[in-house]
Order: C-alpha cells, then sequence, then structure tokens
C-alpha cells in the first residue's frame, strides 16, 4: 500500500510504490493534493519501487510541468536512483 499525505509544503510518500499499489484512486489523490505550493515530493518512507513507481514520479514531474511550477524529490531510496540509471531517465529527476 502507499500513503500520500499533504505536510505544509511538501507531500510525503510511504510505503510501496509498485505497479502492486499504484492505481486510479492514488492518481487521483496525486493530482488533487498537488498544487503550486507544493515545492518537494519526500520519498524517506518508501519502502519499496518498481518501474510503475518510477512512471509514477516522472506523472507527478509532469503535471508540476503543466501547472508552470517546479518541485523536487528528498530522500530517494537507492532502489529507486538505479532503475531511474537503468531507464536513463535520472537526469529529468529534480533531485535535492
Amino acid at each position: 500500500m502507499i500513503e500520500i499525505k499533504k505536510q505544509q509544503n511538501q507531500l510525503l510518500l510511504s510505503g510501496e510504490l509498485s505497479r502492486k499499489t499504484i492505481n486510479n484512486v492514488f492518481e487521483k489523490k496525486v493530482a488533487r493534493l498537488l498544487s503550486n505550493e507544493i515545492e518537494q515530493v519526500d520519498l524517506s518512507a518508501v519502502t519499496n519501487v518498481d518501474t510503475a513507481g518510477l512512471a509514477s514520479l516522472l506523472l507527478i514531474l509532469e503535471q508540476t510541468i503543466k501547472q508552470s511550477h517546479s518541485i523536487h524529490f528528498t530522500n530517494i531510496p537507492q532502489e529507486l536512483l538505479n532503475l531511474a540509471k537503468l531507464s536513463a531517465v535520472d537526469k529529468f529527476l529534480p533531485i535535492k
């Protein structure tokens, strides 16, 4: 299960970010919570991630670009960084 919470200027993701847990409900919640005040997405509590999770983060990034503002990802798990490098999308992820 993946949980998402809004806290001040950030979104906090926790749990498994994978094809097992990403669904329309998750995507709609992310879209609803994204706003111009969101500056970062904290991934410190993400326990497992796969390519569907990576694609979901890229979708979040795309949505913020469409809203004409920028975000960055923090506390990215090494597993996710490895997937991003293998998929050749690591340069697209704004990481702090």
